[in-house]
């Protein structure tokens, strides 16, 4: 039997979870990020729809509706991360976690989420250049539209950005978590 504080918790296995304290809520970053999810999933359906209609009732095409619907596909890829990072959608290992007590766990999840930031952070910075890179040279995508590149690729690092700052926050409330676990470790 595990013993636990009251500001600890138990997950449906029996496994010690973070305090209400330690979890990265959703703020208007994330709140943001969702609603042009949201956006770009619904014009992707609208786009998507009115393909079909028009090429089964008519025999026309959109024509642009793959290069958009690309575009539009990267774009809720990226733009998901931190809504996805503040609501524990990614998968976790559990197993590690069972054993390491509250302490352990709360020092792993730091470790890791500054280890996720550090590559974000790199990955923002690599981003950023590239869409630097197809404005000064003037890339245009090979379509019938000619979309200039940096338009869709500027969602990308708009994307990792707001998973740095969700990191962030989630950073802060890892040493809160952290503290008051060392603390209750060391009252024993």
């Amino acid at each position: 039997m595990v013993s636990i504080s009251k500001t600890e918790t138990l997950d449906h296995a029996g496994h010690v979870t973070a305090p209400d304290f330690a979890k990265p809520t959703e703020g208007w970053v994330e709140r943001l990020c969702r609603w042009l999810c949201g956006l770009a999933i619904i014009s992707t359906i609208i786009m998507v729809a009115s393909e079909v209609f028009l090429r089964n009732l008519f025999g026309v095409s959109l024509q642009s509706a793959d290069e958009l619907g690309g575009y539009l596909l990267v774009a809720v890829s990226f733009l998901s991360l931190s809504t996805c990072f503040v609501s524990g959608a990614f998968h976790k290992v559990e197993f590690i976690d069972g054993r390491l007590g509250e302490f352990g766990h709360a020092l792993r999840k730091l470790i890791f989420d500054a280890m996720a930031l550090m590559f974000s952070l790199i990955l923002l910075w690599q981003l950023v250049r590239l869409v630097l890179r197809s404005w000064d040279g003037g890339d245009f995508a090979a379509t019938i539209l000619g979309t200039p590149l940096w338009i869709p690729q500027l969602t990308m690092p708009i994307g990792i950005a707001a998973l740095c700052t969700s990191l962030i926050k989630a950073l802060w409330a890892d040493v809160r978590w952290l503290g008051a676990a060392g603390r209750r470790s060391s009252s024993r």
